[in-house]
């Protein structure tokens, strides 16, 4: 029986799996920190087909969070590759930020980070970038979503 992709995303270490992406106290006309994530594809394995066409995404998981996700304020770019069986993987270098919000089918709601091998792994960078009129009180929370249309479609879920 063929396996399909399985996403998976690690720390900035690429040591730790993670689950929750904290971008701290957020403020009006002020980039929050920059936070870095390694999405792998099978990592460690070699039995996996290709996760094709994988993108990311952003929604919003309380209220406060609601505005951030329609103003697409989450940003996020590809900044490098692993991989560690040699194979030839484009490396997509962004130097700018795309914003992100709403669901991984909704056109201009979502960035396309291109294909993923198996055991190998595309660097994303994020950020919350809230303009000047931005306001809110409390924590927002945001759901994480990357997916692949390779096969059956695939979806991470990853829950502050």
């Amino acid at each position: 029986m063929r396996k399909g992709p399985y996403l998976i995303l690690y720390n900035r270490t690429n040591t730790e799996r993670i689950t929750a992406l904290d971008f701290g106290t957020l403020r009006p006309n002020v980039t929050s920190r920059e936070i870095e994530v390694w999405v792998w594809n099978k990592k460690d394995f070699d039995d996996a087909p290709t996760a094709i066409d994988v993108r990311v995404g952003v929604l919003a998981a309380n209220g406060i969070a609601g505005d951030i996700v329609a103003g697409r304020y989450i940003e996020v770019r590809s900044q490098g590759i692993q991989d560690p069986d040699g194979r030839i993987l484009f490396d997509d270098f962004e130097s700018s930020f795309i914003g992100i919000g709403g669901e991984l089918t909704e056109s201009g709601a979502y960035h396309s980070i291109g294909d993923i091998p198996t055991n190998c792994a595309r660097r994303l960078v994020f950020r919350v970038n809230p303009p000047e009129s931005f306001s809110h009180t409390g924590i927002p929370r945001f759901h994480l979503r990357i997916g692949c249309f390779s096969e059956d479609v695939k979806w991470l879920y990853v829950k502050d």
